[in-house]
């Protein structure tokens, strides 16, 4: 894996949270590409490229830790672990990507802009299909 730092490895804003399943699919790229298997390895090297403060929280997560107090046989696993980090940032998830405002603001721009070439409808349409 490449050291934290190098230009090949995949960077996180935590400003701008719907760049975070990008992150992890950059991420998960070079777990493929290195032979990373174990989930706690995944882990450590998952928080490995994120600045300080967000290493910090993401560490803080229960389900970085190796094992559940309740069920010591149960260890969570890499993908637990990036659920959880994932739940930690609104607009992330897929499913809460967008919401009606988001829809509403696109089509009234849309609709004051007065779309008249197809440059800019092509705009508009990637604006609509995000």
């Amino acid at each position: 894996m490449p050291a934290r730092g190098h230009g090949t490895v995949p960077s996180f804003n935590p400003s701008e949270p719907r760049e975070l399943p990008h992150y992890f699919t950059e991420l998960e790229f070079l777990f493929a590409s290195c032979g990373v298997t174990k989930s706690a390895k995944k882990k450590a090297l998952g928080i490995c490229y994120v600045d300080y403060n967000t290493s910090e929280q993401w560490l803080l997560i229960l389900e970085y830790q190796p094992y559940n107090d309740s069920q010591p046989a149960l260890p969570y696993s890499y993908d637990n672990w990036k659920r959880a980090v994932i739940s930690l940032y609104p607009g992330a998830d897929a499913a809460t990507k967008y919401s009606m405002a988001d829809l509403d603001r696109i089509m009234g721009e849309a609709a004051r802009t007065n779309i008249k070439t197809i440059g800019q409808f092509a705009d508009y349409y990637r604006k609509f299909y995000q």
